[in-house]
């Protein structure tokens, strides 16, 4: 899905949004392979463990004029945060409007698999 964020100087640059959805809701566009794609969500038992390890932080980037303000995940390590999230909490954060994913540190690749990346 196209997305857009605002940088620091004013401007906007791409940003990757990730998305579960049904089947009845997908369809496949011609000519792309779907080999990588995960076709199943998290098993519970994936759920109940996660919750227990914070592995993303937020932050919360200000409103300036004509900007309004924005909220960053980040998997843990990469943005100093006194907040940290599980994986949970960091779906129901990411799922907010003006909420994005860093791509420097891989979030969203990081959220949608559960397993944090950061070193």
């Amino acid at each position: 899905m196209p997305a857009y964020r605002d940088r620091e100087n004013g401007s906007a640059e791409a940003a990757e949004h990730c998305a579960w959805v049904s089947p009845s809701q997908a369809r496949p566009i011609p000519g792309v392979s779907y080999r990588d794609v995960p076709t199943r969500g998290p098993s519970p038992a994936d759920d109940l463990s996660q919750k227990s390890h914070p592995a993303w932080t937020l932050q919360y980037l200000p409103h300036h004029p004509g900007h309004p303000g924005a909220t960053l995940l980040h998997v843990i390590g990469c943005t100093p945060s006194d907040q940290s999230l599980d994986r949970e909490e960091a779906l129901a954060a990411l799922s907010r409007p003006r909420a994005a994913a860093c791509t420097e540190c891989d979030a969203a690749r990081s959220l949608a698999s559960g397993q944090p990346s950061a070193s």
